[in-house]
């Protein structure tokens, strides 16, 4: 029983440390032990652009102001994301209730090394420093503060080594698709990165116009032990909300688009993300993102047993000493 739980929850605890929404794609690839790749070229993950459909709501004829999307990264730029995670994840099996709750703060940096004549951008990627807490029934408190101390709880053991270290290398295009991945780094198979960009469209929006973008496919494996894996794709959906002062407030939401049973749907919870972003059209990138799931999956172990996910990240890099998350 115990064993159950356990196995469920650390299914999703690492994914509100190092958070993205239904993107398989950035795990790291490779057995090689931990440290700079002596060949990074056999790790790399290369990706396509994806298919993106724009729905344009202007159906009656009146001018809408349009605004075009763009990034515009500029080389020795340095975004520093400060992030706020918080996760709560409430089991049953079999008449036993246990909850797990994770708490965390974060710094991850990304660094401009270069703009190249395709406008393709390559980053630098490391995580500055976590401060983490875990509580979970029956046990005590667990902490862990990067930068006070020396030692890492085998709760966290997986972010050894990986505090301060450049973990990879990503070229990014100016409309936001992840050309290509280079790890530098094994950090955890569980974990995933914060995003600091989504796709944009090709054309012009007005407020109230959304687009989709069809997400790479997940690969789920149906039993423990078995090579027998169930596909599943999905598309996350963004609506231009509003545009003030130059400030775009863009909400999404994701759509999981093959049928799951209970099981399956409890080992994809972050592919149920929604949530909101602020884009500065005229910097040409994103300054803050919040992310949520909340997910209860019924009868995916036996009949009556549930599990409830909630987890919300909340993450900006403006900057401003009035700002709730950067303070």
């Amino acid at each position: 029983m115990k064993k159950t739980i356990f196995v469920l929850i650390w299914l999703n605890v690492f994914f509100v440390l190092l958070f993205c929404a239904c993107n398989p794609t950035d795990k790291p690839v490779g057995q090689n032990p931990v440290g700079h790749n002596n060949n990074a070229d056999d790790n790399e993950i290369k990706t396509t652009p994806p298919s993106i459909v724009v729905n344009n709501t202007n159906s009656n004829g009146v001018d809408k102001e349009k605004y075009i999307f763009r990034y515009k990264f500029q080389k020795g730029e340095e975004f520093r994301w400060n992030v706020v995670q918080q996760l709560k994840i409430d089991t049953t099996i079999k008449g036993t209730n246990e909850i797990v709750e994770t708490y965390s703060k974060s710094v991850k940096v990304w660094r401009v090394l270069d703009v190249g004549a395709d406008n393709i951008a390559k980053f630098e990627y490391w995580i500055d420093g976590v401060d983490m807490r875990k509580v979970q029934t029956g046990q005590e408190l667990t902490e862990y503060n990067s930068k006070r101390d020396r030692e890492i709880p085998k709760e966290f053991r997986t972010l050894e080594g990986t505090i301060g270290v450049p973990l990879a290398h990503f070229m990014i295009d100016m409309q936001g698709v992840i050309r290509r991945k280079i790890p530098l780094k094994i950090y955890s198979d569980e974990s995933r990165e914060n995003r600091i960009v989504i796709h944009l469209p090709d054309t012009a929006l007005s407020v109230g116009d959304s687009w989709t973008v069809d997400l790479p496919i997940v690969d789920v494996q149906l039993h423990q032990n078995s090579d027998k894996i169930k596909k599943v794709s999905a598309k996350q959906r963004y609506v231009l909300e509003s545009v003030q002062a130059g400030a775009a407030k863009i909400k999404f939401d994701t759509q999981v688009l093959t049928p799951l049973d209970p099981q399956l749907q409890a080992k994809v919870l972050d592919c149920y993300a929604f949530g909101e972003l602020t884009f500065d059209i005229d910097a040409g990138r994103i300054i803050s993102q919040k992310i949520t799931v909340d997910k209860t999956v019924v009868g995916f172990v036996e009949r009556n047993d549930s599990l409830h996910h909630i987890s919300r990240l909340t993450e900006c890099s403006c900057g401003l000493r009035s700002c709730e998350i950067c303070k």
